[in-house]
């Protein structure tokens, strides 16, 4: 019996995005320690994924997937490879990023040799992205399941960190996908246009993430 092609990109993209995908992104919580650490709860964790979506990696790291879905050939991926690298300024992030990217670019050499590509600097974005079209997945799921990726990985944190139900994180995601939706649209459209962010006071936050007295993640 012949295995139905959809079914097979279904599972790919789900495994690709699964919380149990072993790159280590339970590590990083991009800044949110440090508001929590100043006594941030529900309302500042709403602001924060709001605004990572409307200003940050819901343009940035959406629109990178794509570009680098959309690239053919390795000239291309490595020169958006540098343009992503340089738009990372804060260390923190940019740190995180790479390690995430090293780790499944590693992990998809096992599991799939033939959606790995030698992307450098490996940036996260770029390697899900070329994985993504190597492994005929469509370009808009792909988005849309990053995005809840990257939106679950701060909840993930925030469960951890901060005073919050499970319940709650879940009723969060929800409001939010009505603006994954549009984020994912919109890095479709016109990517190009999308890669950028403008975070300043996570950003600041994340760099000040490596100074806590104590620390339950990386970055």
């Amino acid at each position: 019996m012949r295995t139905d092609p959809s079914s097979l990109r279904l599972l790919r993209v789900l495994q690709l995005f699964d919380s149990q995908f072993p790159v280590g992104a339970f590590a990083h919580s991009g800044g949110l320690e440090t508001y929590a650490s100043l006594g941030g709860g529900l309302a500042e964790l709403r602001e924060i994924l709001h605004g990572q979506v409307a200003l940050g990696w819901g343009r940035s790291e959406l629109a990178a997937a794509h570009l680098a879905w959309r690239c053919d050939d390795d000239v291309s991926i490595a020169q958006l490879a540098l343009t992503v690298d340089a738009l990372k300024v804060v260390p923190a992030v940019r740190n995180a990023s790479l390690g995430l990217g090293r780790r499944t670019q590693e992990l998809l050499r096992r599991l799939y040799p033939e959606a790995a590509t030698a992307i450098d600097p490996p940036h996260h974005a770029l390697v899900v992205g070329v994985a993504g079209r190597r492994l005929g997945l469509d370009a808009h799921d792909l988005l849309l399941a990053y995005g809840q990726s990257l939106a679950m990985g701060t909840l993930a944190a925030a469960l951890r960190c901060m005073t919050l139900a499970p319940a709650q994180a879940q009723t969060l995601l929800v409001e939010l996908h009505g603006d994954l939706a549009r984020a994912a649209e919109r890095a479709l459209a016109d990517p190009e246009a999308c890669l950028f962010t403008c975070t300043p006071a996570l950003d600041i936050r994340s760099h000040e993430q490596a100074f806590l007295r104590t620390r339950l993640f990386q970055s």
